[in-house]
């Protein structure tokens, strides 16, 4: 009889891109509410109320903004048909949209004859500019700047829009401000074409809109339903509109995260990226599969918190926010909160949850009063030897409680019977506990959980000391 140990040297994230049996030990197929961070293991944080106050009304919260200027930062939601400001420590009605049901939404900060403004996007009607104190319509008859478009992005000083349903592959630009121009004017100059307005078309697929737009440094690129362009150039006069060489699935036009001079985005194939040159799958891509089977990423939203991409997406009816750390290249999902929209600010995510309050994410012992429930489970495994009976003899940990006497319920599955362990971590983080083990089979896995709501951190990985045997016929 030999015996061995199953080792998990470091904890990392998610990998549902193969059978069990082929993922190392450090990853797990089902995991939710955990944070791997620093390669340990402990439950996430959840979320607090950064706005005790609740958005007015009962209509449904669609789109969470923040406005900045020199002296002031406001939150935005726009709940129903009314867009709210917090300021002076209340929410505030500060417009009211006509028509609002397609919620095909994007926000620039702009400045408009010195003045810092918000121009909100919806489609179904002409922009909507907002100074800190009034919003009104923007742009003008005269200046072609006020027909209804939802995409907005802002490239080398001028506003570009798309996304008008009468002309849906067309790309409008502004005039560059100075003198007596502004960007609310999209209209030609005369007297120095390379200063003016306009619009150009983006391919001629009718199959083929345009559904959002990002800018980085050197181009702007143009996202379509199967394909992607991009604006090269600072003028009319040498704007180039060329094809990147990609065709995907369709991307959600608010799911898109500028990551340096990168994109990243989310379509139902996974996690793909624009590097400057070609957009590809991520090469981990597959490793939430079963996720994205079973969620709706067509009104994903997406946004970058320090080193984290997080997308906002319907789980089976259901929130979940999946997070991609760009340091680690690892997967995590968050689940257990209602959240209606998700933005971030100076490295924190913010969300509107079920309370129609504004909350702080990976923050507090809760989501916002909810208990957090958080598993992972190893890969259930053979060790390549289908023959040998494992016989499970000891766990060993390190860790620590988090909160207050929070337990880890560890379970052992081997040979199609498990056995439930609560375990009180000890408060020495320098000591190990062992905990004495029975039961054998072919095939075993783990699986930690927190209980009622409590946090914990396994610390240095986790060891299990088998004795393995074959039976003799």
């Amino acid at each position: 009889m030999a015996r061995m140990l199953y080792k998990i040297n470091e904890f990392f994230g998610l990998d549902q891109s193969a059978s069990e049996n082929g993922l190392t030990s450090g990853m797990s197929p089902d995991a939710c509410n955990m944070d791997t961070s620093l390669g340990t293991l402990s439950v996430a944080k959840g979320c607090t109320a950064y706005i005790v106050q609740p958005v007015p009304g009962e209509e449904t919260p669609h789109r969470l903004f923040l406005y900045r200027s020199q002296s002031d930062e406001q939150f935005l939601v726009l709940a129903g048909k009314t867009l709210y400001a917090y300021r002076f420590g209340a929410w505030e009605s500060v417009y009211e949209f006509e028509t609002l049901s397609d919620h095909r939404f994007s926000v620039v900060q702009v400045q408009i004859n010195s003045t810092d403004c918000l121009v909100i996007g919806y489609g179904e009607n002409r922009l909507i500019k907002y100074d800190g104190q009034t919003a009104s319509a923007f742009g003008s008859a005269e200046g072609a700047s006020d027909m209804p478009v939802p995409y907005l992005a802002t490239y080398k000083g001028r506003l570009f829009a798309a996304g008008n349903n009468s002309h849906i592959n067309r790309l409008y630009f502004s005039q560059l401000p100075g003198d007596s121009r502004t960007i609310e004017n999209w209209s030609g100059v005369e007297s120095s074409p390379n200063v003016e307005g306009g619009h150009a078309d983006v391919g001629s697929d009718g199959s083929d809109p345009i559904i959002g737009m990002l800018a980085l440094s050197n181009q702007l690129l143009i996202f379509k339903r199967r394909s992607i362009y991009r604006v090269i150039g600072d003028r009319p006069s040498n704007f180039t509109i060329e094809s990147v060489d990609a065709v995907g699935e369709t991307a959600a036009h608010a799911a898109f995260v500028r990551v340096a001079d990168a994109v990243y985005y989310l379509t139902g194939a996974g996690l793909c990226a624009f590097n400057g040159v070609t957009a590809r799958p991520l090469n981990d891509v597959r490793r939430i599969r079963t996720f994205l089977s079973s969620a709706n990423i067509t009104d994903a939203r997406g946004t970058l918190a320090r080193d984290k991409l997080m997308f906002l997406a319907a789980e089976n009816g259901e929130s979940a926010i999946m997070e991609y750390d760009l340091l680690r290249r690892t997967y995590m999902l968050r689940r257990g909160f209602t959240a209606y929209d998700l933005y971030a600010r100076d490295g924190a995510a913010y969300i509107i949850d079920a309370n129609r309050q504004v909350c702080r994410f990976d923050d507090g012992e809760s989501y916002n009063g909810l208990p957090i429930r958080a598993w992972w489970q190893t890969p259930a495994t053979d060790l390549y030897e289908k023959g040998t009976v494992k016989a499970m003899r000891s766990l060993y940990l390190r860790g620590f409680a988090i909160t207050q006497n929070s337990a880890v319920i560890a379970t052992v599955f081997v040979g199609g019977m498990n056995t439930v362990h609560r375990l009180l971590l000890p408060e020495d983080k320098s000591e190990v506990l062992e905990v004495p083990l029975k039961n054998e089979g072919r095939v075993f896995s783990l699986r930690f959980e927190n209980e009622a709501g409590g946090r914990f951190a396994l610390e240095g990985g986790a060891e299990l000391a088998l004795e393995l045997w074959r039976r003799v016929e």
